[in-house]
């Protein structure tokens, strides 16, 4: 009982002696004991650009990165980032993200406070880098057509712009900076119609700046209003209400036209008065044809017997000269006198 008591005491001092020493050089491995290095990088190549960072808040210590600094153990300090737009020479842009650290934000702004320095931060065996993160920017510019390949006015009123990571809605369309990846022009709001799109369109930023055409479910459409004979009708009132459940209303011209100009996807209906009188509503899809010939049940027998009797008339008017003519030629003259 005694010696078990006895070895006990003894494994307890032996361990009071030793393990100090073996968790010194643990930390001596792993850590750092008079001086720790930390290394900061960033995601801007240096072909793109430098980057600085100023050291605790003094103007006289400025560093490029990346840059491996040498701190005082259980020392703190701040590296704070000095430009937070960078413009590359291949047309890209780096926009100021946050800082971060084995992959995770450590904090989002320009300042980042190290933390306590009891260890190395430089490779990935002992704690990796801290990060100034940048994002890269390309510009882009989209235009709008109609399915005709027409110019369109006016743009939509919106778009939606997704990627792998992250969708937007924007109304800015010329020279706009977006991350520098693969994007889709997805959807697109027109004439208060959401989803106005003919198809989906690629629009890679991946590399470089780049302008895209969109081609947005418009088409051209106008209507002719006509009597039963195909006679163009002047001054009929159309009401238009197109797909977005709006309305417009419009005055046949000489030619019994209504120019609508683009019509979003297709499908509207005119509903035409003439003369006081409802004529009806029509269902038509400019989708299937530019021109719609609307044909009202009025008309057809006043143009043609006006036309009809002036040349009659004139027909009447020739025949009695000739006869009076012949009449005047085959009179006997008179015997001469004596």
């Amino acid at each position: 009982m005694k010696k078990t008591a006895y070895a006990s005491l003894l494994v307890l001092a032996l361990s009071v002696m030793f393990v100090p020493l073996f968790l010194v050089n643990v930390h001596a491995t792993n850590g750092c004991i008079t001086t720790c290095r930390l290394k900061a990088d960033t995601t801007v190549p240096a072909a793109d650009g430098i980057v600085y960072v100023e050291l605790d808040n003094n103007t006289g210590s400025v560093y490029s990165l990346p840059h491996t600094f040498s701190f005082l153990n259980n020392s703190q300090h701040t590296l704070t980032v000095l430009n937070t737009t960078l413009s590359a020479p291949s047309g890209a842009r780096y926009v100021w993200n946050e800082w971060t650290h084995s992959s995770l934000q450590w904090t989002p702004t320009l300042m980042m406070r190290t933390p306590i320095m009891l260890f190395n931060y430089t490779g990935s065996s002992d704690g990796g880098p801290f990060t100034a993160k940048f994002d890269k920017q390309f510009q882009y510019t989209l235009t709008f057509k109609d399915v005709a390949g027409q110019s369109l006015t006016p743009a939509p009123t919106s778009v939606v712009l997704s990627s792998s990571v992250s969708t937007i809605t924007t109304s800015a369309y010329s020279a706009q900076w977006l991350s520098a990846t693969s994007w889709t022009v997805t959807s697109a709001t027109w004439e208060g119609y959401q989803g106005a799109l003919l198809a989906p369109v690629p629009l890679d930023l991946s590399s470089a700046s780049a302008s895209v055409a969109v081609t947005v479910s418009a088409y051209s459409a106008s209507v002719k209003v006509v009597d039963k004979l195909n006679n163009p009708i002047q001054g009929a009132s159309v009401t238009i209400t197109f797909a977005n459940a709006t309305s417009r209303m419009f005055t046949t011209d000489n030619q019994g036209l209504v120019q609508l100009g683009d019509v979003p996807i297709g499908p509207y209906s005119a509903h035409v008065l003439y003369q006081g009188q409802d004529q009806g509503t029509w269902s038509e899809d400019a989708s299937i044809s530019a021109v719609s010939t609307i044909a009202l049940n009025v008309g057809g027998t006043t143009s043609a017997p006006v036309v009809s009797a002036i040349v009659l008339l004139t027909i009447f008017g020739v025949a009695l000269f000739l006869i009076l003519l012949a009449v005047k030629v085959r009179r006997t003259a008179p015997p001469p006198k004596i």
